[in-house]
């Protein structure tokens, strides 16, 4: 409605007397003559609006769109628009959004001071596709590599969605929820949106054809219902990264690799296996004055190690380690030499538990707490490889006729008399000595050669004495015999043979780099022993 004030014809002057104040001002604005007045406003425009589908509900099928707004041309891929499309590598600028349920048209770049006439040269729009709220399907090569799905889709009313799933394998977004299993490849997505019900939309969604009474949500004191976000089925597409692997060659591995999975991976963890919480951390002593204490952040440290700062270790026997309490010390003689300040401590702390249950995501729970702070950046859980106690000892004596050098673990050809007497004196060996080995002393009249099938001949010895051939990585003896064990009878050409056993393990260590630019010129791994010691309180 609009109004209009008439023109005054004549002035009235009036008097009268206000009795409500005291004194006052009235301040008069008039025109006596009918004039024009003309203004000019600019408005800049974010959004241009239309609706290509006016007076009629059909769906608009994904990529039928084309039209022209001035001498620009528009196409839809997926609910985007894009102009200018490069017919050479089929690019474009993206320039807006349509929504093929409603037939609605948001551009938000165009040409400016260009003609406003929109001129549509390409639209198909069907009834029989009906839109879908659900979508499951499966991607033809497993497994999925984690956090590189990607699906694309257009949706009625809201335009396109772009969903990615994370490394968990969830998708989560205002409008769609659902998951990837990534070993299976199996993706399944619900759409929908969380909606409160209120007095004032109420009636508007109990008028809906979806709508059930049971689909009502009660969150506290808030009533909430997913609405449905339809989308168009054809405009689904999805985009993942799918691992393949390359039979293992087992000369290339150096072991035989029928009981290894496709992919090459094992499992590390078990329920009864040992787990080991690990926390590298580094502290840089402020001074090097020799026999000063450095008290570090962290007590009950496990390993500990003082280097400069070029990376030089410092050698162990100028400094002393507290673990129970976390302390260095310098030894009293201690002089940086051709080390280079500042020194750095590093150290390790841990606990190690029993595990109770290892779960598909990679929780692990242990059988007791743990008993420092870990933090997510440096810390590691690994698993434990069990030993045992370990005691050096010799096994599978025997004496033979003539040595063949063949290393066997039984007597070849006929039996001597000589022999050596190992029940009144067996031979000693220690577990700071004695080697994974075997041995062989072959008799040249009273005197022999001890040769091992690894180390090759190490000593000579002669029965009238003992022998105590030196380790030369411990300085102490492989092993001992005494001249007493030998008996009689012994002749050119005899044989005494027997093996030791070292206190140690075998441990394969295969370490394997997957294929890749080189990132750094050295590359070093260090195995860690952990063992039970006897304290003396």
């Amino acid at each position: 409605m609009s109004e209009f004030i008439p023109l005054n014809s004549e002035i009235k002057s009036i008097t009268s007397q206000l009795k409500v104040f005291n004194e006052t001002t009235v301040q008069v604005k008039y025109r006596d003559t009918a004039d024009i007045n003309a203004g000019t406003s600019t408005i800049s425009a974010d959004t241009l609006s239309f609706d290509l589908t006016n007076g009629y509900t059909e769906q608009i099928l994904t990529g039928s769109v084309r039209f022209k707004l001035g001498t620009e041309t528009f196409i839809d891929r997926t609910g985007t628009l894009y102009k200018n499309i490069d017919p050479l590598t089929n690019s474009g600028t993206s320039a807006g959004s349509i929504f093929y349920g409603t037939g609605n048209v948001q551009i938000t770049s165009w040409k400016a001071n260009t003609s406003s006439t929109v001129t549509l040269e390409s639209l198909t729009t069907t009834t029989d596709i009906q839109p879908i709220n659900h979508v499951s399907f499966r991607v033809p090569v497993i497994p999925v590599r984690p956090g590189s799905l990607t699906v694309v889709l257009a949706t009625l009313e809201y335009g396109q969605l772009t969903l990615r799933a994370d490394d968990k394998g969830y998708i989560e977004s205002t409008y769609a929820h659902g998951k990837i299993n990534y070993d299976m490849g199996f993706v399944d997505i619900y759409f929908y949106k969380k909606t409160e019900i209120t007095e004032a939309n109420r009636s508007e969604i109990e008028s809906k054809e979806w709508y059930l009474s049971e689909l009502e949500i009660m969150d506290g004191t808030k009533t909430f219902i997913n609405v449905p976000v339809w989308v168009s089925p054809e405009s689904v597409r999805y985009n993942a990264i799918s691992y393949s692997y390359i039979p293992l060659d087992s000369e290339i591995l150096g072991l035989s690799a029928t009981r290894l999975p496709i992919n090459g991976q094992v499992p590390i963890f078990r329920i009864g296996d040992i787990g080991i919480i690990s926390s590298s951390q580094s502290m840089q002593l402020p001074d090097c004055i020799a026999g000063q204490s450095y008290e570090l952040p962290d007590q009950r440290i496990s390993w500990c190690e003082l280097e400069d700062c070029a990376g030089a270790k410092v050698n162990t026997s100028m400094y002393v380690v507290d673990y129970d309490y976390g302390i260095v010390t310098l030894s009293g003689d201690f002089a940086l030499n051709n080390l280079e300040a500042p020194l750095i401590v590093r150290y390790r702390y841990q606990d190690m538990g029993l595990i109770r249950d290892v779960q598909i995501n990679g929780q692990i729970s242990l059988t007791k707490p743990v008993t420092h702070n870990y933090q997510a950046e440096d810390s590691i859980v690994g698993s434990a490889l069990v030993i045992g106690d370990m005691q050096a000892r010799y096994t599978y004596k025997f004496v033979q006729q003539t040595w063949n050098s063949v290393w066997a673990n039984e007597a070849s050809g006929s039996a001597i008399s000589a022999n050596y007497n190992d029940a009144l004196y067996p031979i000693i060996v220690t577990n700071n000595g004695a080697i994974q080995e075997r041995w062989a002393i072959v008799f040249t009249d009273t005197t022999y050669k001890i040769i091992g099938e690894t180390s090759g001949q190490i000593a000579t010895g002669s029965i009238n004495s003992d022998i105590a051939p030196i380790n030369p990585v411990t300085g102490v003896p492989y092993f001992v015999i005494k001249k007493e064990g030998w008996g009689s009878g012994w002749v050119n050409g005899n044989v005494l043979r027997f093996n030791t056993i070292a206190a140690t393990y075998p441990v394969w260590c295969i370490r394997t780099v997957k294929q890749s630019e080189p990132t750094t010129l050295s590359d070093q791994f260090q195995i860690m022993l952990r063992g039970d010691i006897d304290r003396v309180i």
